[in-house]
């Protein structure tokens, strides 16, 4: 006879052995269940699953099942896989009702992976994170939002420890491709009996690279809302396994205005993402440990901008601006969520994460300088974020460890860059300067 109140049977219930929780995963009936098929990176992701066939069951969710079907058929007569389409469940992300919380939850713990491409998070994943923590059930987004990954680990991180659940933020365009090039320089180090002190990574986009409806969504809302008074005792993103603060911290030195870079001779600044990336770096180290004070700085570079693509950018940021202190007049000109780039568009696109790192011998103290060069062929803000996303999946699948909210360099570590290269033609090079 249970006489306790239902929060005291779900705590019970997260304190199971981890022979059931590995008896419960071997029995879940879909391999990944991906969520936001019906928007323009959802729709990429299952495109990339289609494509490859991997030997995994998938299925999609969405709120309306008759538009996911209508997209993956789509899909599949494009791809040629027609006769390979997945089931489609039915849920929303949003749960107003305790009703829609359960049928999300009998969606969820059907699955051993999560994917999710449905922003604004902040939004749309809370209650899948709380879920997928509490079931036990790994989870993967593309979320770009610093606020968003915070809050989860203040509300999730000690959930997901004791039921094994890998709630792994930013994993796509946001921050894969920094994230992991700091964490290899880390590893380099380690690996020579040093300690990565400085990193500082330089970002070359192609200048086609543009912004979906669903990311200017997010980037509304994000700045838009109101924010919440009052902060916690110390920053979420250094909390440890154990819940305290971590003592590997970050100081961010990234660059505040635009300024002549000669290295690669020409001018790099701050950009939108930075202080993203930056964070994920933060909480890396605070979990992993690269240095007690690590130095880290991001810049976006600006070597093959034209003054055209230089003043379009400053004008689209103001119309973004525009969109947020009047909506109702201004959103409409944005393109709307499920809009993207053409394909023509992100078949062009590449990227290169340039970064210079500064490892110190734990004996001598000997200084040596790393570079490295990360590059991706192909649009990554949407077209191989997607691809990432998936990628993710597939080494969540099998990768063991811990649980928590964490990063793809804490979660996947390198078995996502081999990944990456392996199937997407990736290439990270990394050497002594």
């Amino acid at each position: 006879l249970n006489t306790g109140s239902p929060s005291e049977a779900r705590s019970a219930a997260l304190a199971q052995s981890s022979f059931f929780k590995g008896a419960a995963q071997m029995s879940r009936e879909y391999d990944i269940v991906l969520f936001g098929v019906t928007g323009f990176t959802g729709r990429l992701a299952a495109e990339h699953l289609l494509l490859k066939a991997y030997p995994v069951k998938w299925a999609a969710c969405a709120r309306n099942e008759s538009k996911a079907a209508a997209v993956l058929q789509d899909l599949g007569e494009k791809v040629g896989k027609s006769s390979a389409l997945p089931k489609v469940e039915v849920c929303d992300l949003v749960c107003a009702t305790e009703a829609d919380e359960a049928r999300l939850r009998a969606v969820v713990r059907r699955a051993k992976c999560v994917i999710t491409t449905a922003g604004p998070f902040e939004k749309y994943g809370q209650t899948l994170v709380k879920v997928c923590a509490e079931e036990g059930v790994h989870y993967a987004d593309i979320a770009g939002e610093s606020d968003f990954f915070r809050l989860m680990i203040e509300r999730h991180d000690g959930t997901a420890h004791r039921t094994g659940a890998k709630i792994v933020v930013h994993c796509g365009n946001d921050c894969i491709p920094w994230d992991l090039t700091v964490f290899e320089m880390s590893k380099y180090a380690q690996s020579k009996g040093a300690e990565l002190v400085e990193a500082s990574t330089f970002t070359e986009m192609h200048a086609s690279a543009a912004l979906s409806g669903g990311s200017l969504t997010t980037a509304v809302y994000q700045l838009g809302k109101k924010r919440v008074a009052g902060k916690p005792d110390f920053d979420p993103l250094l909390r440890t396994r154990q819940g305290s603060k971590s003592e590997s911290l970050t100081q961010i030195a990234s660059p505040k205005r635009e300024r002549y870079v000669p290295e690669f001779k020409c001018r790099g600044g701050p950009w939108i993402m930075g202080p993203v990336m930056a964070n994920c770096v933060r909480r890396s180290n605070a979990l992993l440990g690269y240095s007690p004070n690590l130095l880290y700085g991001e810049m976006m570079l600006r070597c093959n901008s034209t003054w055209g693509h230089y003043f379009g950018e400053k004008a689209y940021t103001a119309l973004v601006g525009a969109a947020v202190m009047m909506p109702s007049v201004f959103q409409r000109f944005l393109p709307g969520p499920g809009e993207g780039p053409t394909r023509e568009t992100m078949d062009a696109g590449w990227l290169n994460v340039y970064a210079t790192g500064k490892i110190v011998d734990k004996k001598s103290g000997q200084s040596t300088l790393l570079k490295s060069k990360f590059h991706f062929d192909g649009d990554t803000t949407y077209l191989n974020t997607a691809r990432m996303l998936v990628e993710s999946a597939m080494v969540l699948l099998t990768k063991e460890g811990p649980g928590g909210v964490t990063t793809p360099a804490v979660a996947m570590g390198s078995d996502i860059v081999q990944r990456l290269e392996t199937e997407l033609g990736a290439r990270l090079e990394l050497c002594e300067d």
